[in-house]
């Protein structure tokens, strides 16, 4: 074969790697089924979107942790308010820890969907201070730890 064709194929190889390494995990668990979730979707039509998810509680107070069995959480800044339903596909506990392999952020605004997938969820938490658990060095998806230990 002549040296220079593989030399060039192995350049464009090492490339493609180095890209694709690049990229890191699909920004999306569940891809397809949140294609219909759009910008301005309400929490109410949100449910019938992404159906039933896999979690259940583990206790009666882990059901103000779930919306439809997914995993929510509600924050309060800069005068509104911001809910992020975590989507997943395979079934776990709340208690698991939020990784993005796992999970996909639907955010909203005062109950209606303003983006989902990590890379606007890493923009926007960043933007006006919303905890997020991919960047932060211990979860922060439930009660913090000190909260629950008894003086």
């Amino acid at each position: 074969m002549n040296r220079a064709f593989v030399r060039t194929l192995s350049l464009v190889a090492v490339t493609s790697a180095v890209f694709l390494a690049a990229c890191g995990p699909s920004d999306l668990v569940g891809k397809e089924k949140l294609e219909p979730v759009k910008e301005g979707v309400k929490l109410a039509d949100l449910a019938p979107i992404i159906g039933a998810g896999p979690l259940t509680p583990n206790q009666p107070a882990d059901s103000l942790r779930l919306f439809n069995g997914y995993r929510t959480q509600v924050f309060l800044a800069g005068g509104k308010q911001y809910r992020v339903v975590w989507y997943r596909a395979e079934p776990g506990s709340i208690e698991d820890e939020i990784v993005r392999e796992r999970e996909t952020p639907i955010l909203l605004v005062d109950e209606a969907v303003i983006g989902k997938g990590w890379a606007f969820f890493d923009e926007t938490a960043t933007e006006v201070g919303l905890p997020n658990p991919y960047r932060a060095s211990a979860r922060l998806d439930s009660l913090a730890k000190g909260q629950l230990k008894t003086p």
